[in-house]
């Protein structure tokens, strides 16, 4: 008997229950979707007939003028639009290590300079980039130091939360042995602390720079240079075959800048 018992198969697993909070969920997620689509009139059969009309966008995208590419004005102001990329995540990063550091207990002991770092950072964190253009833009002019100015603050956001949540899962043992010797704090987060988030810190480098590549494009519509300023350019002329040639040599080159980032990031982590 036992020998059949242990050749019988085993008892098949009971069907898991419906949970509750999922059934409740996907119904109060329909009556919102619901409520949103009246809110706004949402029409299919006006997205329809709006579908079945000319739509110069979309021939444009049939027929791209790829000549753009290779035009003197378009390649600079994509060269513009690197060059801003490089300079606004060069300098927003080497500005956020240290705002990262100051937000936390051990790199800034004084309760009230770290509310204030945190504060400030919760302020930068919550302005979009293209606000940040827009103010900028406003208040300087239009140009290549507005563009700048906007991906420099959009890289402090990036990169300073990105290694204010690595700082909280760093190891503390090699702090407290720092701070037992009698180091300073500098001391202490050059020796301890920065080797420590080197390699995420320079992962988070590179993943701002890829963001900051697309944005670029997308200030330079209000006015902050680049490849932007370009694509509106040709926008406002209602040329979308243009258009569309630069869209395709951003999505290319953009392409491959992530490819190449993405595998230095998997090195480094």
């Amino acid at each position: 008997m036992t020998l059949a018992a242990s050749q019988a198969s085993p008892p098949l697993p009971q069907r898991p229950q419906t949970s509750r909070f999922a059934l409740w969920g996907s119904v109060v997620a329909v009556i919102l979707t619901v409520i949103t689509a009246i809110t706004v009139e949402f029409s299919f059969a006006e997205l329809i007939e709006n579908l079945s009309r000319r739509n110069l966008v979309v021939e444009g995208l049939l027929q791209p003028d790829v000549s753009q590419i290779w035009s003197d004005r378009s390649l600079r102001a994509f060269i513009e639009t690197l060059q801003l990329a490089v300079l606004g995540t060069a300098t927003g990063g080497l500005v956020a290590l240290p705002l990262a550091m100051w937000a936390t207990d051990f790199g800034n002991p004084n309760p009230v300079l770290r509310n204030i770092v945190r504060t400030f950072n919760a302020v930068v964190r919550s302005i979009p980039d293209l606000l940040w253009a827009l103010l900028f833009v406003t208040a300087v002019g239009i140009g290549v130091l507005p563009g700048w100015l906007a991906l420099f603050f959009f890289s402090i956001a990036v990169v300073s939360k990105l290694t204010a949540d690595t700082l909280d899962g760093i190891d503390r043992g090699p702090i407290e042995a720092a701070q037992a010797s009698g180091a300073t704090i500098t001391e202490m987060l050059h020796t301890s602390v920065v080797p420590q988030i080197l390699p995420a810190y320079t992962s988070f480098i590179l993943y701002s720079f890829e963001l900051n590549l697309r944005a670029s494009a997308v200030l330079g519509l209000v006015g902050a240079g680049g490849i932007g300023a370009r694509i509106e350019f040709f926008r406002g002329r209602g040329e979308w075959s243009e258009v569309w040639g630069l869209v395709i040599m951003f999505f290319l080159v953009v392409f491959i800048v992530e490819r190449i980032s993405v595998s230095l990031r998997r090195r480094l982590v």
